[in-house]
């Protein structure tokens, strides 16, 4: 069993570096001139959603060579940032925008695919760091992103015009209160899916104990 666990992590995580590459790819060289819910380009690289699926990326490719108790808790990280991302398409922009328009060309990848597999091989995973530092830390990212976000705007300003434009989450939009508060309700989110995605994962490795030793 434990060797069929290791392989299934093993592909599942070579899947998740060939995809996030492939979105990255389409991302920066795409040649049309509109781009729905999505730049072209270094500029994409500016999103929470680009950044937490290449973090999501590169600790795959750790785990694959590496697995450690560091990469279990960076697998939590970025389960929990791209579990960010997935939710927020999912309940927020997808009902408001439609999904249809919010999973095309790399967004699919980006918007489900890569985020989907990170948290299903996370959940998967046994042993796992069950301290409540690693899920407060798993909620650091997004953390950390809100703050280059806001500095970024009060030192070089909103800007006039999109794409060059410092807010362009729109945030701002309702006025810095508002504004603040959607940063710490999405901190907060972050930290309940590490919490969510580590209590799923503790009732997972008790059931795949059950199932190994059923005479306890």
């Amino acid at each position: 069993m434990e060797k069929r666990e290791k392989i299934l992590h093993s592909v599942i995580n070579i899947i998740i570096v060939i995809l996030v590459a492939v979105g990255l790819y389409m991302t920066m060289t795409y040649r049309s001139e509109y781009m729905e819910f999505q730049m072209r380009g270094t500029i994409s690289l500016r999103y929470y959603t680009v950044q937490s699926n290449l973090f999501a990326g590169i600790v795959a490719l750790m785990a694959l060579f590496y697995q450690g108790k560091a990469t279990k808790v960076l697998k939590l990280m970025s389960a929990t940032a791209t579990g960010l991302t997935f939710a927020v398409v999912l309940f927020f922009l997808g009902p408001l925008y439609g999904h249809w328009r919010m999973y095309k060309r790399a967004n699919l990848f980006f918007h489900l695919i890569v985020p989907l597999l990170s948290m299903i091989e996370f959940v998967l995973l046994s042993d796992v760091p069950k301290k409540w530092k690693w899920k407060v830390l798993s909620a650091v990212p997004t953390l950390v992103y809100g703050v280059v976000y806001v500095l970024n705007i009060l030192i070089n300003g909103v800007g006039e015009r999109y794409p060059n434009y410092n807010d362009f989450y729109l945030f701002l939009r309702w006025g810095w209160g508002v504004a603040l508060l959607i940063f710490a309700g999405i901190v907060l989110i972050s930290f309940g899916i590490a919490c969510l995605l580590s209590g799923i994962n503790t009732k997972v490795d008790k059931l795949r104990r059950r199932v190994s030793c059923p005479s306890q």
